[in-house]
């Protein structure tokens, strides 16, 4: 247990420490906000991805089961708080492998509400944000 807390702890310190060296451009608030508001409108995001600061690596990301600070354990993530978001990617197009038996189909290719989620965010306030061919970027942190 006590070594369980130790790694909570370091954990914990290096994550102040990460925050502390970059420019923040989201709180709890404005995470929560722009989460609701998505869920609000009914929006589908078929795919996006999510850097965390401390993890050196990106992770596919599902939308829901957030609350005030941050989403429970509902993910193969597990649990996590806003303030660990460095960014979250998501792109312009979802593409589906097809199958059939053992020969490979056209993909479906689902275009992602990129022009809605940008007027959303435009609605709600200030976010640091672009859209690039591969998809919009939001960020928590530069």
């Amino acid at each position: 247990m006590k070594q369980e807390l130790d790694l909570y702890s370091i954990n914990a310190n290096r994550l102040e420490k990460e925050i502390l060296n970059r420019t923040s451009f989201m709180s709890n608030a404005k995470w929560f906000k722009l989460f609701t508001e998505i869920e609000n409108e009914k929006i589908k995001i078929h795919s996006a991805h999510i850097k965390f600061l401390l993890p050196d690596r990106t992770y596919k990301f599902h939308f829901g089961g957030f609350n005030e600070t941050g989403f429970g354990d509902v993910s193969e993530l597990g649990p996590f708080k806003f303030n660990e978001i460095e960014w979250i990617l998501i792109p312009a197009k979802h593409e589906t492998e097809r199958w059939n038996r053992n020969e490979k189909l056209a993909s479906e290719i689902i275009f992602q509400p990129l022009e809605k989620l940008e007027q959303i965010m435009d609605a709600l306030g200030q976010f640091e944000y672009n859209i690039t061919e591969e998809g919009l970027k939001v960020y928590g942190y530069k």
